[in-house]
């Protein structure tokens, strides 16, 4: 016999949702909501996401507060148990199973990025409502009248000024004398590593450099070969169990590929540079989005002298691309330390004014699901 139980559960695969969901998770509770976390057990069972289910597991146990709870995915499903909304950055096949209610919360600006087509892919049906950050996703996800545009939840903490640099500088062994760049690349075929790391290392020691790993860096066994090399010879390296926004507000410089960090740090306003690739230059062939981009955000080939062009940026004087803001707010529509409660307040319309979607229960009738 199927439960209900009445409380929104966040489904986490990884540290980098829990980031994701904080701000939102707090404003349900101060509204009287109960929520969970619904660990992904099942990564446990495939050899390249297992280690991530390990290091998900250490950092959930690792979360010092009383006021929620998680569970594995497999326990609710093998007991019919099911929530009354289940908050996901993306649809996975489980879902069905464990909730009444589906939000998707979207992880990703996604403009010009290769990772396009899975953000706004076909199964965004799937969802009773889909939190957008700005126009731009809302255009391409909103089915029905399922999306809704909050801003960018994870950055309330940002624009609240409630991030204290001089005790992350101090934490991370920052030397004051230094300027300080933050590499965040992605991971997988679309990564900047192979073209970049040897380049990066030869200036190591003119500057503090803060490498943030993708989490798949960090745990796939594909990849243990770059997190390796980075081990070897970087002295700051934090993978997805560090919040990003930690990292941005000490650095100088951001350096990164096709990872939808570019979008965080121009919203943090930070200097930010693309790094192109070969496979990143094949793809502008393609994409007219992605020459756009990098009009507005400077980006380097691999072949440019690394030392002199960072010596360059980080010796001029900010100068904001004109078209640089209207993208941001074409992306962001809210900047206003608030987006978190209008996730909050959306969430809970979903399932105290449920609203039919006669597209996504004609599509699930005909998939069988």
């Amino acid at each position: 016999m199927e439960q209900v139980i009445n409380k929104v559960g966040f489904f986490i695969n990884s540290p980098f949702h829990y980031y994701l969901y904080e701000t939102t998770i707090d404003k349900l509770l101060e509204k009287g909501y109960n929520c969970d976390l619904i660990i992904n057990d099942f990564l446990q069972f495939e050899d390249e996401w297992k280690e991530m289910y390990k290091s998900n597991l250490k950092f959930i146990e690792s979360i010092e507060r009383g006021d929620l709870e998680a569970y594995p995915c497999s326990l609710l499903i093998n007991n019919s148990i099911k929530y009354l909304c289940v908050v996901s950055p993306y649809y996975f096949q489980q879902l069905a199973l464990i909730s009444v209610y589906n939000v998707r919360m979207v992880y990703g600006a996604g403009y010009g990025l290769e990772k396009e087509s899975f953000n706004f892919s076909y199964w965004n049906v799937f969802f009773d409502k889909i939190l957008n950050y700005g126009k731009y996703d809302y255009s391409r996800t909103n089915i029905y009248n399922s999306g809704v545009i909050v801003g960018n939840p994870k950055f309330d903490k940002w624009f609240n000024n409630e991030i204290d640099a001089n005790l992350i500088n101090k934490e991370l062994g920052i030397d004051s004398s230094k300027k300080t760049l933050l590499y965040a690349p992605t991971y997988g075929q679309h990564s900047s590593i192979d073209e970049w790391l040897d380049r990066l290392i030869k200036v190591k020691g003119k500057y503090n450099i803060i490498i943030k790993l993708h989490h798949g860096t960090a745990h796939l066994m594909s990849e243990a070969y770059k997190k390796n090399k980075f081990i070897s010879n970087f002295k700051i390296i934090k993978d997805d169990t560090t919040n990003t926004l930690d990292l941005l507000k000490v650095a100088d410089l951001v350096m990164t590929d096709t990872s939808g960090l570019i979008y965080d740090s121009l919203l943090a306003k930070k200097k930010t540079i693309i790094l192109n690739t070969r496979m990143s230059n094949n793809y502008l062939l393609k994409n007219k989005e992605a020459n756009h981009l990098r009009k507005i955000v400077p980006s380097w080939n691999s072949d440019s002298d690394l030392l002199t062009n960072v010596e360059f940026i980080l010796g001029e004087n900010a100068i904001e691309h004109p078209e640089e803001e209207s993208l941001l707010r074409d992306l962001f529509a809210f900047r206003d330390g608030c987006s978190s409660n209008r996730a909050a307040e959306a969430i809970i319309d979903t399932f105290q004014n449920p609203q039919e979607n006669i597209l996504r229960n004609d599509l699930k009738k005909k998939l069988k699901l």
